[in-house]
């Protein structure tokens, strides 16, 4: 009896773990589904980007990215916590010099444009800001 009750307490703590697992996963393709809408007319999609912050546990997530010189950039984003509300993202060129960034003056922007100057590898930095859900996505376009 005794192995029975211990067996059936490790099975509910298991399930409730899972539960709540799941309760608080990231689904960042519904947000990528509302950042790819925000994209202007006349850019062609290129790629998305998951970012999924684990809850807190990732503070900073990065991606590179090859641009072309005298070609036009946009980012587009949605979060969790509200349109772009909490989430950041941050340009890099190939130094990890800082070109551009969505958040200026306490304001979120949701994304920015930008006109590369140099073909080469660019890094899209996203972070998180004072974030509830540390959950989003982001979708790139071009436009020559």
């Amino acid at each position: 009896m005794k192995k029975i009750l211990i067996f059936v307490c490790i099975m509910f703590c298991g399930m409730f773990a899972f539960s709540a697992n799941a309760q608080t996963a990231c689904n960042s393709e519904l947000y990528n589904n509302m950042a790819l809408k925000m994209l202007t007319p006349g850019y062609t999609f290129v790629k998305s980007y998951r970012i999924d912050g684990k809850g807190g546990e990732r503070k900073k997530i990065e991606y590179t990215c090859v641009f072309s010189k005298d070609t036009n950039y946009m980012i587009r984003m949605a979060s969790k916590d509200g349109n772009q509300q909490g989430l950041i993202v941050t340009l890099f060129d190939s130094k990890r010099e800082q070109l551009i960034s969505s958040y200026l003056n306490d304001t979120f922007f949701p994304g920015w444009q930008y006109k590369c100057s140099a073909t080469g590898i660019y890094y899209l930095s996203f972070t998180f800001k004072d974030s509830k859900s540390y959950c989003g996505a982001a979708v790139l376009g071009f436009r020559r």
